[in-house]
């Protein structure tokens, strides 16, 4: 066979990972390695669970390089973006620290449109509309039958442009708009089928508005469908990075205390006593939320799917 394969695989494994191309293939990473290195050759089922899970040409995969199978297949991966989604997402004008704890003064809503012009995959949106008008924007496009139609419903809209590219394993979303000197990058999950894409969860990197321009990314729900369930679910979707906490243990430990400064009541001063057990709270609370704090905004597959299995009732 064709050393173009072993490059290829090398590369695509560089993409993901041997563990990743071994769970989906059903293939050990002894034999994905073996292939790679030349020392066994492919069997028909690996070839096809490749096909099968990272919609490749088997033909092309073996006969050219990956930069160039890309470019010759990557229209057709990105055929099924195509179409009109709604999206879900935190104001980030709020100086942090100072979110509202009213879903109905935090949630923002927008519409993302994904189409061809030509040969040519564009994207336009518009973000920052209230509920009512981003619906109302998105049924407008819908009734849309040309590219003419689109580009002139988003004429009427402080809209961003952008384009959308797409690897084996992630979708990315690149919208800016010059008027606001605005722009972000939404990345998502790219499922492993050709079948239509109706939406997942993501993560937007931007700068967050208001009185200071700060470096933002958080999370984004993208929905080809308008989410029937009430905004305050959608903003508990949206808060991944609330932890829940057993507090059992800590809960022990303070009554414990509480218990010691009883019996130590005439050796303490009110005063002590209250300062004592301000402390020890203040530490416990602290220790807790140290612990599950969330360093940074990660999208796993279980997550995505969950989100993917809520837009999909929508259909």
């Amino acid at each position: 066979m064709d050393n173009f394969f072993q490059d290829n695989l090398k590369e695509l494994a560089s993409k993901t990972s041997q563990n990743e191309l071994a769970k989906k293939t059903g293939f050990s990473t002894a034999s994905i390695s073996g292939y790679i290195s030349g020392k066994s050759e492919p069997s028909l089922k690996f070839l096809l669970a490749l096909k099968e899970n990272f919609n490749i040409d088997i033909d092309s995969f073996i006969t050219q390089k990956l930069s160039e199978n890309i470019t010759k297949t990557s229209s057709v991966v990105e055929d099924k973006f195509v179409g009109n989604y709604i999206v879900y997402y935190y104001d980030s004008s709020i100086y942090k620290g100072k979110a509202s704890n009213l879903s109905k003064n935090t949630l923002r809503y927008g519409v993302i449109s994904v189409f061809k012009q030509n040969s040519d995959i564009k994207v336009l949106a518009s973000l920052m509309k209230s509920k009512e008008n981003t619906i109302l924007l998105k049924e407008r496009l819908e009734d849309a039958r040309t590219v003419e139609e689109i580009v002139d419903i988003y004429s009427g809209e402080d809209a961003y442009t952008g384009s959308i590219e797409s690897t084996t394993t992630q979708v990315f979303i690149y919208i800016k708009n010059t008027n606001n000197n605005d722009q972000g990058l939404i990345i998502l999950n790219n499922p492993p089928s050709n079948k239509t894409y109706i939406g997942g969860l993501g993560t937007v990197n931007s700068v967050s508005r208001g009185r200071e321009h700060m470096p933002c990314v958080q999370f984004m729900i993208v929905s080809r469908y308008v989410l029937q369930i009430p905004d305050g679910e959608i903003y508990n979707l949206l808060a991944l990075g609330m932890a829940e906490v057993n507090v059992k243990n800590e809960t022990e430990q303070l009554y414990k205390l509480f218990q010691n400064l009883s019996e130590n009541a005439d050796s303490l001063t009110e005063y002590q006593r209250l300062k004592i057990f301000e402390d020890s709270l203040s530490s416990t609370l602290l220790d807790l939320i140290d612990a599950n704090m969330f360093r940074f905004a990660k999208v796993s597959g279980m997550e995505d799917d969950n989100y993917y299995r809520i837009i999909r009732d929508e259909e």
